[in-house]
């Protein structure tokens, strides 16, 4: 599927308003290919109101939803395991807590560092740059187990 960055950060949103949590979605990808744009969008609309900065130097942040569509209920947690070395650094950021958390949407940029400890039902986004334009994502979705389904697309999109 190829989408301009404003198609990327509008489906973003979408799936913060309709996905139902517990929901892990790994965010694959070279640097600056949309990663961070998804994720902030998928906070916004969750209803975050805060600015989500990279957690690149911070590993990983925590959003408390207190929109009016959430109710004030739940979290997005947004992680980037770029920097980390080895699966083993995980517990040091409550690696097990993230996972776990049933009222959570799970953002994780560069989950393929997590190695075996990611959960066995998530979804993954991969997205690289297309042809035809600096503007333009290609963005490829797969799901693992049996998670929620995103918004727009089946639950078993592979």
């Amino acid at each position: 599927m190829r989408l301009t960055e404003a198609e990327l950060a509008a489906w973003g949103r979408r799936i913060g308003r309709e996905v139902r949590p517990p929901v892990f979605i790994g965010l694959r990808g070279p640097l600056g290919a949309g990663k961070s744009v998804l994720a902030r969008a998928v906070a916004e609309g969750a209803g975050v109101c805060d600015y989500l900065p990279s957690p690149t130097f911070n590993l990983l942040f925590r959003y408390e939803i207190g929109g009016y569509e959430s109710g004030g209920r739940g979290a997005v947690i947004h992680a980037d395991l770029y920097r980390l070395r080895s699966p083993k650094e995980l517990d040091g950021i409550g690696w097990n807590d993230v996972v776990g958390d049933e009222e959570a949407i799970v953002l994780v940029e560069w989950p393929e560092r997590a190695g075996a400890h990611l959960p066995g039902e998530r979804w993954e986004v991969h997205l690289r740059y297309a042809q035809g334009g600096a503007d333009l994502r290609e963005a490829e979705i797969k799901s693992f187990g049996d998670p929620p389904p995103l918004p727009g697309f089946p639950a078993r999109a592979r």
